[in-house]
Order: structure tokens, then C-alpha cells, then sequence
């Protein structure tokens, strides 16, 4: 249980520690990337002061701004430096301070060593009187020649070591107590004896009192860096290597050394493109400030790193180039998946069209069949009326036949001939039985059309109606086209069934057409729909 809980805290923390060291980074970029806006500060300061200098006239307020002007060129322009150097020494020499004159001396020498030009260095070094220098003058003598063996120890076998050594207790004995030199030997001494816990406390001092000092916090952060490397802390290291760089490129300083190692370690994890970036940039910087130990240092990772992202970009190149051969195959196939897909969307819809067109054919023989079994239904149900009427009438004519020759044959048995003559040869029985058959006609077409004669009257002007009279129930008019809506359209066959002459039935349809309020053909349609 232990050992789970053990392995989940670890795991908390590295990603916490990842976390951490991906926004560091994400920070130095955004940094890099203004990194002009902070050269453009310090550039604005150094104007600044040269302008204050041109202003001043006393020698002893020039020399004093010259060496403000000299720091801010220090780690910016060696070559400027240099000159700025060399001016504050023919100033000092014209007011005659001795601690100027070896101040601007040092000062030569300390951008000679940071160009890499050591012999030089050396020489003016060697030539000064130390004997003469007070105690913080021998501080900043031992503190270029610590400088000076250091970058020799980076570039070259020798043993500097023990000369290194006995440099950083010339610091402590010479730099006071509290001051950053003192602190910067002190913790370099306990490096020196591997206590590393006990100089990274001294480093992490200097980074709480020194907040707002942004070299402090550049040169501080490198120490600790260096400490983690020892240590074999690669993520600490990178983290205080970030630090470092951050705070460099914040103070708009061209020489550093933070942002070229910081690119080696990226390198060495895989991180080429951010490695590729900081490396150039850090070439960039040093070949502007003209430093020449800085450029070596460059020099000596460079190759690999632009190699190894001149790779990366072929590597990239080579899949944007498969990317860009499948992208064209698929848009190849994509074009014809459309055109496929084109054509049988228009076959569909050919397809559709024609189904369209034979659903409304059917649609409309729907309509015809429904009109057909309407009329159907409509001439069953008339058939039906009609077949039940034929039958009564023909039964109601037999038994009138059987009753009138049993009357004649009765009269005839009995000897009155004259009255069997005057019953057959009287016209009153046609008569009543031609009006009886109308009646009956007339009973059975309305009990099948209740309504034919307002339907009927509805097709015919206003004040033309027609109407039956009283006690009838169609007149002859209506009763001829009663038999129109049963179907009977020939006059000759109306004219029989109703023993009219067939003029008789033209003059009636001639005195109905000249009434309609409608059209013949709407009329012959709408006849055809009365009842149903």
C-alpha cells in the first residue's frame, strides 16, 4: 500500500513538475519572440546617458555616467564596450585618479577576455601593481581572473582547477561579507567541496532578496542549474536554465550562456524545433555583441542541432509531400465519388420523375375507377329501383288483363255483344293506364333522385325554373330529362317510352337549353351528377 501511495505522489509531482516546465518555456518563448522591445529599453537607457554625458561637465559626473554606460554595453557590444572602456581611461588619466585608471584598465581587460582574447587579457593584468590596489579593487582583480580561468577551463585542458580554487578564497577574503561577490564565491567554494544543498540555500537567498534584479536572477538561476547538472537533475536543471534565459533576454543582454545550454538539453530530449530557436537566436545575439568565447560555445553545438533539424525538416518535408500525394489521390477519388454519385442522383431522379408520373396515372385511374363504381353503384341502385317497378307493373298489368277479358267473356257468354263492344272499343282504359304508369314512374325515379327537381332547376336561369304542377309529380318536361339521367340519351327511345312524338321531345330539350345558366357540356356533366 505504501509503495502504491509512494509511486501516485511521484506521479503527481512529475506531472506537476511537467506542467510547471512547459509554461516556463512557453514564457521564454513569448520572451524571445519581443525579445527586440527589451534591446530597444536598454538601448533607450544608453542613449540616455550619453546624452546626460554630452550634458555634464565636470570630468569626475562623465567618467561616473561613462561607467554606467560601459555596463549596459558590457554583455550587449563588446565592441562598444571596449571603446567606452578605453574612453573612461584617457578621462581618468586627464583628472588624475589613480582608482579610475585601474578601474578602466580592468575594465579593458574584462571585455578582452569576454572577446576571447586571454594573452591580452593577461597582459594588462599582469602589468597592473597590485600592491596598490585597495581591497574592493583586488576584489574585481581576482574576480577577472576567476572569470578568466573559468572560460579557459570550458574551452581547453589544463589545470585550472586548483588556480580556480585558490582564486574563489581570494574573493571571500578580499569581496565583503553580504555583498553579491562574496555570496557568488561563497556558494562557488561549497560547490567546489560538493556541499550543494548548503550553496543552493546561498542561491536561492540571493533570488528572495534580489527580486527585482534581473542579472541577479540570471546569474543565480545558472549557478543552480549547474549544481542540478552535477547532481544528474535534468528537469531542474531545464527549469533553471529557462530562469536563467528568461531573465537574460528580460534585461535585453546579448552575451549569455543560459539559452545556449538550455538548447543543448532540448536538443538531447528530442525538442529540435525549440532547440533550433534558441540556438539561433543565441547566434544571432553573440555575433551582434561580438562576443567571441559565446560565439565558440555556439559554435561547438550548432552543426549537430541545425543537422538534426535540417533532418527533421526533410523528414517533414518528405511526409508533407505523401500528405500532399494522398491528399490528391482522395480528391482524385472524391471527384469521381462525386460524379458517380452525381449520375445516380440523376438517375434517381429520373427515376423519381417516372415514378411520379405513374403515380399520378394511377392516381388518376383511381379517380376514373372511383367515377366508374360511382356510376356502377349509382346504376345498380336505379336498376334495382327500376327492375322491382317492372316487376309490380307487370303483375298489376296481368291481373288487369285477366280482370278485362273476364269481364268481355262474361258479357260476351250472357248475350250482350253491344257492351263487349262498347268496353273494347273505348280509349279511357289507355288513357288511365298511360297516366298510372307515369305516376308510378315518376314515384319510383324521384324515390331514387328526391332532390332532381331543385337540382335540376339550379342548372336553369333564375325565372325560368320548372316546376310540376299541382298533383303531379314530374312534369313532361321533367319527366323527359328524368329519363336523361337514367341514362336514355336517344330521343327516339325517350319519345316511345313516353308516347311522345319524337318532335315533341326536340321541342322540350330545345325550351331547356334556351333556360340554362350554364354551358351544354356543363349541363350534360352536371345532369349526370344530380343524386349521386
Amino acid at each position: 500500500m505504501n509503495r502504491y501511495l509512494c509511486l501516485l505522489i511521484w506521479i503527481c509531482f512529475s506531472l506537476n513538475a511537467e506542467g510547471q516546465t512547459d509554461s516556463l518555456l512557453r514564457e521564454l518563448d513569448r520572451v524571445i519572440l519581443n525579445r527586440s522591445q527589451y534591446q530597444k529599453i536598454r538601448e533607450i537607457r544608453i542613449d540616455s546617458l550619453k546624452t546626460l554625458i554630452a550634458n555634464t561637465g565636470k570630468k569626475e559626473d562623465q567618467y561616473a555616467l561613462m561607467l554606467r554606460v560601459f555596463r549596459e554595453y558590457r554583455s550587449y557590444n563588446m565592441d562598444s564596450a571596449l571603446a567606452v572602456a578605453t574612453r573612461k581611461k584617457v578621462l581618468a588619466q586627464e583628472t588624475g585618479s589613480r582608482r579610475n585608471i585601474y578601474e578602466s584598465e580592468m575594465n579593458i581587460a574584462e571585455i578582452l577576455g569576454i572577446m576571447g582574447m586571454y594573452k591580452e587579457s593577461l597582459e594588462i593584468m599582469d602589468k597592473m601593481e597590485f600592491d596598490k590596489l585597495d581591497k574592493r579593487e583586488k576584489a574585481f582583480y581576482f574576480h577577472l581572473h576567476h572569470s578568466l580561468y573559468t572560460r579557459l577551463s570550458d574551452n581547453m585542458t589544463g589545470p585550472y582547477e586548483k588556480l580556480l580554487s585558490m582564486y574563489r578564497d581570494s574573493l571571500l577574503q578580499y569581496n565583503e561579507k553580504g555583498t553579491a561577490g562574496y555570496n557568488f564565491a561563497l556558494a562557488a567554494k561549497l560547490v567546489e567541496l560538493k556541499q550543494y544543498e548548503k550553496a543552493m540555500q546561498v542561491f536561492n537567498r540571493m533570488i528572495s532578496e534580489k527580486k527585482d534584479s534581473l542579472s541577479i536572477l540570471a546569474m543565480a538561476s545558472y549557478e543552480l542549474s549547474e549544481i542540478y547538472r552535477k547532481r544528474g537533475e535534468t528537469d531542474n536543471e531545464k527549469k533553471y536554465l529557462i530562469l536563467s534565459a528568461t531573465s537574460d533576454v528580460k534585461r535585453g543582454s546579448r552575451s549569455y550562456v543560459s539559452l545556449i545550454k538550455l538548447a543543448i538539453v532540448l536538443y538531447r530530449e528530442g525538442d529540435v524545433d525549440r532547440a533550433y530557436q534558441y540556438i539561433t537566436c543565441a547566434m544571432e545575439d553573440a555575433s551582434y555583441s561580438k562576443s567571441r568565447f559565446r560565439t565558440l560555445q555556439i559554435s561547438e553545438a550548432l552543426p549537430v542541432i541545425i543537422d538534426a533539424y535540417d533532418k527533421k525538416m526533410k523528414e517533414e518535408k518528405d511526409n508533407l509531400f505523401k500528405s500532399l500525394v494522398m491528399i490528391s489521390l482522395l480528391s482524385v477519388i472524391l471527384v469521381l465519388s462525386l460524379f458517380f454519385i452525381y449520375r445516380q442522383m440523376k438517375k434517381l431522379s429520373l427515376a423519381r420523375k417516372e415514378v411520379s408520373r405513374i403515380l399520378e396515372d394511377v392516381k388518376q385511374m383511381n379517380m376514373e375507377l372511383n367515377d366508374l363504381n360511382e356510376k356502377l353503384s349509382d346504376s345498380n341502385r336505379i336498376k334495382e329501383e327500376y327492375i322491382g317497378f317492372i316487376f309490380n307493373l307487370c303483375s298489376d298489368y296481368i291481373d288487369k288483363m285477366e280482370n278485362y277479358r273476364k269481364e268481355v267473356h262474361r258479357k260476351l257468354k250472357a248475350g250482350k255483344e253491344s257492351e263487349a263492344l262498347q268496353l273494347t272499343g273505348a280509349t279511357s282504359l289507355v288513357t288511365d293506364e298511360l297516366k298510372e304508369f307515369f305516376r308510378n314512374f315518376d314515384a319510383v325515379f324521384l324515390t331514387i333522385f328526391p332532390n332532381f327537381v331543385e337540382e335540376f332547376n339550379d342548372l336553369l336561369l333564375e325565372g325560368e325554373k320548372i316546376f310540376p304542377k299541382p298533383g303531379d309529380l314530374l312534369s313532361p318536361e321533367l319527366r323527359v330529362f328524368a329519363l336523361v339521367r337514367l341514362g336514355i340519351q336517344e330521343s327516339s327511345k325517350i319519345a316511345n317510352f313516353l308516347h311522345y312524338s319524337p318532335q315533341t321531345v326536340y321541342n322540350y330539350n330545345l325550351k331547356v337549353r334556351n333556360k340554362l345558366a350554364v354551358s351544354k357540356e356543363e349541363f350534360a356533366k352536371a345532369m349526370q351528377l344530380i343524386g349521386r
